[in-house]
């Protein structure tokens, strides 16, 4: 079909995420046409200067460049079903998936002659539009240099990571799923911990800005030593690690009951001693995962 470019972006997902998008865009200039398979979400984007569109094959036959923000992966897929994107048209799909989505998406894009980025978002909606606000986005170079400015009109600290389609959710997955996610499950049960014992969150709180410094400097410790491949310190050892987690644990325990988070920690540690990386620093654990029968070890808590 003849692409009729009367919008700078088609936006496919007007959720609480896809919504804050497009009044980025269009607060950056951009002329939005929106798209939701509940039509009233679309059409709140209209007071905020976008078009809503009675379908998906509307949306898109009309702009210059799609930014999808649904669901999933399959639910993007069912939509995509519905429409003909035309070659040359470019598909930024920042919907939330595994690395194995993103190559599936990319090699469909490419059947249909349509340019691919994918993306993942390190941020809350509230904070999409910001100066501060990140998108991850891999894909093609040359793709990304052309709609670069378009990205970083939904997130000023955007950038592009990789050529491959997948390095974005890679990245998303390691960062924010094992990572954050972890994190954060950390807090809620230091907290839980803190506050049966009579202590203010709030003091938790200030505790965890500390660190925060502490942690950046052990997450580049961590970098270089894997990046040179010694894990000889003259700091805390895997045995030290070990034994702290081990009295934590117990001393958890015994005040709020299990304590999974701490519990993994301590069993992980454990496997480190057991492999004889007692005496070498904590980044030694990164080992235990070097080959795939202690990778499935692991994952099995063996």
């Amino acid at each position: 079909m003849e692409q009729q470019s009367t919008f700078d972006v088609a936006l496919l997902g007007c959720g609480n995420m896809g919504a804050a998008l497009g009044r980025a865009l269009l607060g950056a200039g951009y002329r939005v046409i929106a798209w939701n398979r509940s039509p009233e979400k679309a059409q709140a984007l209209e007071p905020d200067g976008a078009r809503s569109a009675e379908t998906a094959a509307e949306a898109v036959g009309s702009a210059r460049t799609t930014v999808a923000c649904v669901r999933a992966y399959d639910d993007l897929e069912k939509v995509l079903a519905t429409v003909d994107m035309p070659a040359g048209h470019t598909l930024i799909n920042v919907t939330t998936g595994a690395p194995d989505d993103a190559d599936r998406l990319r090699q469909w894009a490419e059947t249909q002659g349509v340019r691919y980025l994918d993306g993942a978002i390190l941020a809350f909606p509230e904070q999409i539009g910001s100066p501060a606000c990140q998108l991850l986005v891999a894909g093609s170079p040359e793709v990304w240099e052309s709609h670069g400015d378009l990205v970083r009109a939904m997130g000023g600290a955007s950038r592009h990571v990789s050529a491959n389609a997948n390095g974005a959710n890679v990245l998303d997955l390691g960062g924010v799923g094992a990572f954050y996610g972890v994190s954060i499950l950390g807090f809620i049960e230091a907290a839980r911990y803190v506050t049966a014992c009579g202590v203010s969150v709030d003091e938790l709180m200030l505790v965890a800005r500390q660190l925060d410094q502490i942690l950046h400097a052990a997450q580049q410790q961590c970098v270089d030593t894997l990046t040179s491949g010694d894990y000889s310190t003259d700091q805390a050892t895997v045995d030290v690690y070990h034994s702290g987690s081990l009295t934590f644990r117990d001393t958890m325990a015994e005040r709020v009951g299990p304590a999974p988070m701490i519990e993994a920690a301590a069993g992980l540690l454990a496997r480190g001693v057991d492999a004889g990386f007692g005496k070498e620093s904590l980044y030694a654990l990164y080992k235990l995962y070097q080959n795939r029968d202690a990778n499935q070890a692991v994952a099995q808590g063996q």
